[in-house]
Parts: structure tokens; C-alpha cells; sequence
């Protein structure tokens, strides 16, 4: 899975929250790619999950474009409190749907996660205004969300999951190589 956006919008502490659950005051630019795992479970299937952290210098040039190759899904990040990150998203976006494709030839599922919502008033009109631009910008799902408190962070990931699961499901069976990996549960028994 792929986390993508500009530079400076919280990209790297996203991945901390998902992964570590935690947040660093302090800012690391990323170089390259760096990447978490996480454990979660999908209507009772246990699913791990590699998150890749690309840089938000690279907008998928060269080296990126490797990491993209077998991913399954992106989140998007921009940040609440610069209204121009969205539309930069919106160009991420694009980009990811020409780099990465499915199967069958269409854009893997992407989420948008309108990082840094902490930051903004609580103001449900601010809130409602944001929602309404990244409709327009063709994000078809967005979350605010803020790696500091941790908010919607988990529900972000989850629905991304659900909707790459779903689109796995209607996938023709050529799916060879997917990176979408199902741990299955194994019980030990005594066996005495």
C-alpha cells in the first residue's frame, strides 16, 4: 500500500501512528521509500499489511516507480492547514492511476487522508468545506485525520483494506503476485 503526497504533510507520521502508534514532534524529511507493517483483521481474517512511504520530493519519478509496481491500494495525504496540498494530491492521484493499475487494467482504490485536522478550527463548516473540495477533486473517499491524536488514522487504513478486498474479489483470476497477503490463523494443539 502506498502513502503519497507532498512534502511536509505528515506522510511519515501517518505510517508511525498506523504502525507504532506514535508521533515525533520532530520532522525527518523521508529519502526514497521507507516502510511499516501492520497486522489488522478484515471480517475475521487476519491482514498484513506493507505500508511504503515515498518521498514527497520524487512525485513517482524513477525509483518510486518500482515500489508501485504490485501495490494494491495508495493513501493520499495532504495537509488541512494548506489547501493547496489537495490539489497537489489530486495530481498524485493521477499520477498513482497511471503507475499503478489493477488486473483488469483499472486505478487500484485510493483514500484521502486530510492530515492534520488538529490543526484546524473544529468548525464543522471548515470541515464540511474540505470534504466537499476533495469530492470535487475526484477523491471519492476522504478522512480527516491527524497522526498526532491519532484521529481517523485506523478507520482510513481499514476502509482502504475493505475496498482493496472488495475490488480483489471482482478481480479476474490471473492474480498472480498480489501483494494483498491473508495470514491464516494456525491453532496449536496439544497433543497429548
Amino acid at each position: 500500500m502506498l502513502v503519497v503526497g507532498e512534502v511536509a504533510t505528515g506522510k511519515s507520521s501517518l505510517v508511525s501512528r498506523l504502525v507504532q502508534n506514535t508521533f515525533q514532534e520532530s520532522y525527518k524529511a523521508t529519502i526514497g521509500c521507507e516502510f511499516g507493517f501492520k497486522l489488522i483483521t478484515v471480517e475475521g481474517q487476519h491482514v498484513r499489511i506493507q505500508l511504503w512511504d515515498l518521498a514527497g520530493q520524487d512525485r513517482l519519478g524513477g525509483i518510486s516507480r518500482l515500489y508501485c509496481r504490485d501495490a494494491n491500494g495508495a493513501l493520499l495525504v495532504c495537509d488541512a492547514t494548506k489547501p493547496e496540498t489537495m490539489e497537489l494530491a489530486a495530481k498524485w492521484k493521477e499520477k498513482v492511476d497511471e503507475n499503478v493499475r489493477l488486473p483488469d487494467g483499472s486505478p487500484v482504490p485510493s483514500v484521502l487522508c486530510v492530515n492534520k485536522s488538529d490543526l484546524i478550527s473544529n468548525s464543522d463548516r471548515k470541515k464540511a468545506e474540505i470534504v466537499q473540495s476533495s469530492s470535487s477533486l475526484g477523491f471519492p473517499l476522504s478522512y480527516m485525520t491527524s497522526a498526532k491524536t491519532g484521529h481517523n488514522v485506523d478507520e482510513a487504513l481499514s476502509k482502504l483494506v475493505e475496498l482493496i478486498t472488495e475490488t480483489a474479489a471482482v478481480q479476474p483470476q490471473k492474480q498472480q503476485g498480489s501483494k494483498l497477503v491473508v495470514a491464516k490463523r494456525t491453532e496449536k494443539r496439544c497433543s497429548c
